[in-house]
């Protein structure tokens, strides 16, 4: 849930260029208008902890908060060292961060992630939440899409096709870099997480810990979400409700599961479906006991 925003804070600073003007305008602003300076010094760097990772292929808001401030102190000052290097415990360095993160961290590790969770809830209502219906359907969409992929073809085709700099060979998945970037790091691992994300053009190492690492995380790469198959209609022509409706329908959905996701009451979604099935905008089938709607 959180990842897409950490990627968004993360680019901002390190690659603005992947990002359209919109974003990048509109994840400035959020800092700026809501005073989050501490998330902007922490979310520049990428600091691992701030982009937790995802313990189910769905995790709720509240989750995904309280895996960030319940972050081992351990793992903060481990991920701190990482980002900043010395210059975070050395008062004579030239290269300290900024002055309201020093403050914070002098009052303990758990209470900077604590902050943090407080801040990245404040940054994702503002900037995340108005696109985030659109966007989650596109990336579960996505995530099927791909599983389908590796039944129908295997893994190895599968990841060979999520992105241009992916390469894997052998047993082996490597992660190849912009040019002029030097930066090398072996990794092994049981196992893997890979999610889609709506920012990043290439393949994006999340977390990739070393042996010595507190709490060690499963190695997790983003890799650049599919284009859209179809736009989804919006605006005065089909309305809010029905636009962000249809944004749930990437798969097939019952009302109920609907209402729930949409936050509008089973019969306020029932009235919007018939007359986007009667427009030819959706299918709907039955399953058991249930009729499923799908846009086309």
């Amino acid at each position: 849930m959180l990842d897409p925003a950490g990627q968004l804070l993360f680019l901002r600073d390190h690659a603005p260029g992947w990002l359209t003007a919109g974003w990048r305008a509109n994840a400035t602003e959020t800092l700026v208008q809501q005073r989050l300076g501490l998330l902007a010094v922490v979310g520049a760097v990428g600091t691992d902890f701030l982009r937790p990772t995802p313990q189910s292929p769905q995790v709720s808001l509240d989750a995904a908060l309280h895996q960030v401030a319940t972050t081992p102190a351990d793992r903060v000052r481990y991920d701190l060292s990482a980002a900043f290097g010395a210059s975070v415990w050395d008062e004579s360095s030239s290269r300290r961060p900024p002055r309201v993160f020093l403050q914070t961290l002098e009052r303990g590790e758990d209470h900077l992630a604590h902050r943090l969770a407080e801040e990245m809830e404040r940054f994702w209502h503002a900037a995340m939440a108005p696109d985030w219906p659109a966007l989650r359907a596109r990336l579960e969409a996505d995530v099927a899409a791909r599983a389908t992929a590796i039944a129908r073809d295997g893994l190895a085709d599968m990841l060979s096709r999520l992105a241009h700099n992916l390469e894997w060979r052998d047993g082996t998945l490597t992660v190849h870099l912009p040019a002029g970037v030097r930066f090398d790091k072996t990794v092994e691992a049981e196992g893997l997480i890979l999610t889609p994300s709506a920012f990043t053009p290439r393949a994006l190492v999340q977390t990739a810990d070393l042996p010595d690492a507190p709490d060690p995380h499963t190695p997790h790469i983003a890799y650049p979400l599919g284009p859209e198959e179809r736009p989804v209609p919006s605006g005065e022509l089909i309305g809010a409700a029905r636009a962000t409706i249809l944004a749930e329908l990437s798969q097939p959905r019952s009302t109920t599961e609907i209402a729930e996701r949409v936050h509008l009451s089973p019969a306020t979604v029932s009235y919007h479906l018939q007359i986007l099935h009667r427009a030819g905008v959706v299918t709907r089938r039955r399953r058991s006991r249930h009729v499923l709607y799908q846009r086309l």
